[in-house]
Parts: structure tokens; C-alpha cells; sequence
């Protein structure tokens, strides 16, 4: 069998990992052979068989994003500047429940394969080599979502998601938690069947993971059971946690202590646990609770949370903040959520947001906002060989193209790159050591095919609405466009 082929990737700015943290070299390289780094240096002293040039190229390693939904996100697309004020800035029940007389979801009349096809390959568009995905797994447990994967070359952990209950909405679109705690242990058995299945699969880049799809719609009894699945099978866990503000209020009115502490008391946290936002804990403005307590006990758990901010400011919230959690000592990594699948507008909008939280325009750094995005989602997963480009890492490299006005010129290549970039400036994407995306272009699937599929699926849903809404109004009267159609006068 012949040797595979080294092939180096060059860079006016290369982001080299020196065993502590990410390191500039000007004029390097990043060589790979197979599937594994082999060298990272200046370009005069790397050899390869195929060298690929860099001029004004940004060479930086696989983006992390540590809690995405792979959907058209059709949901959060339409309450932008709107929703319900009595759910307190919650997004998703807008449209989550269906009603109690029965009814479609929102998502019914939706194509799902269709939608995972698209986010997947807005995420590696934009940069990103490694997700964690939080869904359920339609259309068929989550079989569709692997199999999707390993074919696109996304590196993925994984496994369709449980609950102990679904939100119904009443006759006057009232949110109601209707509880199944059965269906939520019948659904961790299926993630733990799931996990056996495809633990390893896609070359090793399919890797399971238990997501308890919301702590606030979970009991006592499916965390405990989560929790000693997760110990016994050696698997990590994620949840959404303290994602709503109400969440924190009624957890700590029914029980006497914080979500944090709560979980803290139960024995469910630990160094295998990723929060997902951890947004209204103790401390936060908006929970109108000053006390100690609850980044004590993540820290001391080594819990990590995956930080959303975009999401947080669409509803007029921020996260507060990297550097209160940094100070106590817990890992941060950065989530692309629902839109855009950017995950460097997730790293601008992490330190500008926590800019404005700190009032310190020191801290988030645009660095502190980088590491979030590679080492902090790399050392949530547990993985030394993700996140940086060192010898022996995996091949996951993305090459971004400085070449345009937009950047113009630069003094340091991280503040350029969160300050300034997008992900449309993501030029090639290699996955272990594999090339999915090239010259701008996804090599995988037909991008404007996948346009036109996933403009005509969303625009079925937007047309489903009033069937699936407790009130049988259409989309655009329960949520109004931004201005009022013409009218020709």
C-alpha cells in the first residue's frame, strides 16, 4: 500500500500550539499526513510533497462549536425582535409546543434531512470541524444525522437527545411542561443504544455523547440515571441549563437551592459534564440573586460550559461573564446554537458583549475568545489532539483568506480574525486530514442545490404555521416583517 502523501499548508500567519497555549509564526507552515500534524514551523524548513502557498492566509486549527442545532432554525429566524414578553426572553417556546387539542409541531411540514444537510455544511463553511449536536434525531433516532456526517467529513459527538417532558401550549398559549419521566428513561436507553452502534464510526469522527435535552425539564430520577449511565459507559453529558430566567426562579421556589446547587447536591456534575449557556446562575444582574455558590460548585465539579452569545443578544441578554467564570476557574468553550452557523461571529460577539458586560475593554480578549473556539471546546471533549495545530494533533486546519478590503491590513491575526473576519472568508477546511472545503466551495454536497432545498422547506413550515399555532394566525401576523408590505400608494 503506498505511504500517504504529506501535504503542507502555508500561511503568512500560522497559529502553532507550544504545549500551554497558541503561539503566531510568521511565514509557516502546517504539515500533515494522513489523518495526523506532522510538523508545525516556518515555512523555509517544512518538506512536503505538496506544498500549497499562503500569502495573506490566516492557517489556525479546526473550530470547536460545544452546542449546535443542526436545523434551518426556522423558529428563531422568525421571532428576530419579537416573541412572547410573559416568556421572560425564552425563544424557543414560541414555537416549541404543540397545542393541547393536538395539532402539528412547527416542524412538521419541514424536510429534516434536508435541514441537517444545510447545517452541517454551514458549519464547515464557516470553519468549523467538530460539533456537538443537541437534537432529537429526526426523522429516525438519529441514524440520518450519522450517516450525514460521515459523509460530509464533520467530526461529531453525538448521540438523539431525552427528556422528562414536552411543552404543550393552552388555549390562550400558555406554556405548560406536560411530564413523562418514563419516556425520558425509555429515551436515555435509546442514546445508550445509539452510542454502542456508532461509538468510533466515520473513521473514528462519530462519538457519543448522553444529552439530556434540558436540565429544568428533567426530574431528580432521569438525571441520576443519566448520571450513572454516563460513569458506567465512559461518556460525557450535556444539557441546556439555566437557559431561561424562570428556570432559575421556579427551581430555586421549589427546591430551596439554585440549579447549580442542585445538581451540586444530586451528585450530577463532574469533569464529563458540559452546561450548555449556564447564563442565569447566582451572580447574574437579571436574576436579582447576589449570592455565592454557583460557579464555586461548577468549578469544583471541573464542569465546562458552552457559551452561545449571539443567541443571548438577539434577546437582549448577555453573558456575565468569561471572566467571572474564568476567574473561578471554570473551562469555557463557544457555541454556534441555532444562526447564523458562524462561530466567529460567535468569538466577536463573546468579546464584545463581554466587553460591555465587564465594562473592561481589556477582558474577553479577542485571544480569550479564540482559545473558547479551539482549546476551551477541546478540553470540554475531553481531547488533546483537537483544538491546536501541534505534532500529532489530528488534521482538522482551516485556512482563512486575508486577501480583501474587509481585513485589510494587519497587526496581529487573531484580533483581525474575531474582530473583523467571517466565516465567508474561510477559504479551505480540512477534516482528519481530509479536504471538505476548497477555494470557498463545499466539496461534498452541491451548495446551490442545498439552497434551494432548505428555502423551500422552511417556507412549507412558515406556511404550517397557523395550523401548528394555538391562536390560527398566520406567521407574518404573529410575528410582523420589519416593514409593512407595499401596497402600490
Amino acid at each position: 500500500m503506498d505511504q500517504p502523501r504529506t501535504i503542507a499548508l502555508q500561511g503568512e500567519w500560522v497559529v502553532a500550539f507550544d504545549g500551554h497555549d497558541h503561539r503566531i509564526i510568521r511565514d509557516g507552515a502546517v504539515a500533515y499526513r494522513g489523518d495526523r500534524i506532522v510538523a508545525v514551523g516556518p515555512a523555509s524548513e517544512i518538506v512536503a510533497d505538496e506544498v500549497i502557498p499562503g500569502r495573506r492566509k490566516l492557517v489556525i486549527p479546526g473550530l470547536i462549536s460545544l452546542h449546535a442545532h443542526l436545523r434551518l432554525n426556522e423558529g428563531y429566524r422568525m421571532v428576530l425582535d419579537g416573541g412572547r414578553r410573559d416568556f421572560m426572553r425564552a425563544g424557543f417556546i414560541n414555537y416549541a409546543g404543540r397545542k393541547e387539542g393536538g395539532g402539528p409541531a412547527f416542524l412538521d411540514p419541514g424536510d429534516p434531512l434536508v435541514a441537517l444537510r444545510f447545517c452541517m455544511a454551514t458549519h464547515l463553511l464557516s470553519g468549523v470541524t467538530t460539533i456537538l449536536e443537541m437534537d432529537a434525531g429526526a426523522p429516525d433516532g438519529g441514524e440520518s444525522c450519522a450517516a450525514l456526517a460521515a459523509e460530509c467529513g464533520l467530526r461529531m459527538y453525538y448521540a438523539p437527545n431525552f427528556t422528562g417532558a414536552d411543552y404543550r401550549l393552552g388555549p390562550k398559549g400558555e406554556a405548560r411542561l406536560v411530564w413523562d419521566e418514563g419516556a425520558g428513561l425509555a429515551g436515555l436507553d435509546r442514546a445508550l443504544a445509539f452510542a454502542a452502534r456508532h461509538d468510533g464510526a466515520a473513521e473514528g469522527r462519530i462519538r457519543p455523547i448522553l444529552v439530556l435535552n434540558e436540565f429544568f425539564a428533567s426530574t431528580p430520577r432521569l438525571r441520576a440515571a443519566t448520571r450513572e449511565a454516563a460513569t458506567r459507559h465512559g461518556l460525557r453529558i450535556t444539557t441546556h441549563f439555566c437557559e431561561q430566567l424562570y428556570e432559575f426562579h421556579e427551581t430555586l421556589r421549589q427546591t430551596g437551592l439554585t440549579p447549580a446547587l442542585l445538581l451540586k447536591q444530586e451528585g450530577f456534575l463532574g469533569p464529563d459534564v458540559i452546561l450548555g449557556h449556564a447564563l442565569y446562575v447566582a451572580g447574574h444582574s437579571m436574576a436579582a440573586y447576589p449570592y455565592a455558590g454557583d460557579l464555586e460548585a461548577i468549578a469544583e465539579a471541573g464542569s465546562h460550559i458552552a457559551h452561545c452569545p449571539v443567541a443571548y443578544a438577539r434577546r437582549g441578554v448577555a453573558f456575565e461573564g468569561m471572566k467571572r467564570f474564568r476567574d473561578a476557574g471554570i473551562n469555557i468553550g463557544l457555541g454556534t446554537d441555532a444562526f447564523p452557523t458562524d462561530i466567529i461571529s460567535e468569538m466577536r460577539m463573546a468579546a464584545l458583549a463581554g466587553k460591555l458586560v465587564e465594562r473592561n475593554h481589556e477582558d474577553p480578549s479577542a485571544a480569550d475568545a479564540f482559545r473558547a473556539g479551539t482549546l476551551g471546546g477541546a478540553r470540554a471533549l475531553g481531547r488533546d489532539d483537537l483544538g491546536r495545530l501541534a505534532p500529532g494533533a489530528r488534521a482538522d486546519i482551516v485556512v482563512v483568506d486575508f486577501d480583501n478590503l474587509t481585513i485589510g491590513p494587519v497587526l496581529d491575526p487573531i484580533r483581525a480574525l474575531v474582530y473583523s473576519a467571517t466565516g465567508d472568508m474561510v477559504e479551505r477546511v480540512v477534516v482528519d486530514g481530509i479536504t471538505r472545503v476548497a477555494d470557498k466551495r463545499l466539496l461534498p454536497w452541491n451548495q446551490e442545490a442545498l439552497l434551494c432545498e432548505a428555502v423551500a422547506s422552511a417556507d412549507r413550515v412558515w406556511g404550517g404555521f397557523a395550523a401548528h399555532h394555538w391562536s390560527g394566525r398566520a406567521v407574518d401576523q404573529v410575528f410582523p416583517p420589519a416593514f409593512a408590505a407595499w401596497d402600490g400608494r
